[in-house]
């Protein structure tokens, strides 16, 4: 599960500093008078490629893993700062959830929120390792 997102955290770094070239690339005028040069769009298609292969790279690993991200977003209806306790209306109905109080301090009623959401296996206990039993050893 680490070497997952740690290749997930590599792809997001490759991506991001693609796209900050890319940006860059983007800035850069061509002289006046002169048409922009073929050589000058393919590296920035090529870096778009890219950064699509690597999110759909990451996205296949993490769906292998059983890993599923999801954003929703909505107006938050109803919500108990002391308990923690919202509920966001969305698109296609209510949804409730539960925080930490304390993240909710900075929200109110009527707020646009988005909630990114996160759906994974649970860790499953491994079962206690079971002693050896010695055999018992044969004459010869």
């Amino acid at each position: 599960m680490k070497k997952l997102f740690g290749l997930m955290a590599a792809a997001a770094l490759v991506v991001s500093a693609g796209a900050v070239r890319a940006e860059e690339g983007a800035q850069q005028q061509p002289q006046q008078g002169a048409a922009p040069q073929p050589q000058q769009q393919q590296p920035q298609q090529q870096m778009q490629q890219r950064k699509e292969q690597a999110k759909q790279q990451a996205a296949q690993k993490m769906a292998q893993a059983g890993i599923g991200r999801h954003q929703v977003t909505g107006r938050i209806v109803d919500i108990d700062k002391e308990k923690g306790d919202l509920k966001v209306e969305t698109e296609r109905g209510q949804l409730e959830f539960n925080f930490p109080p304390a993240s909710l301090q900075n929200y109110k009623e009527g707020d646009q929120v988005r909630l990114d959401v996160v759906i994974r296996p649970a860790q499953q206990q491994q079962p206690a390792p079971q002693p050896k039993q010695e055999q018992p050893q044969q004459k010869q």
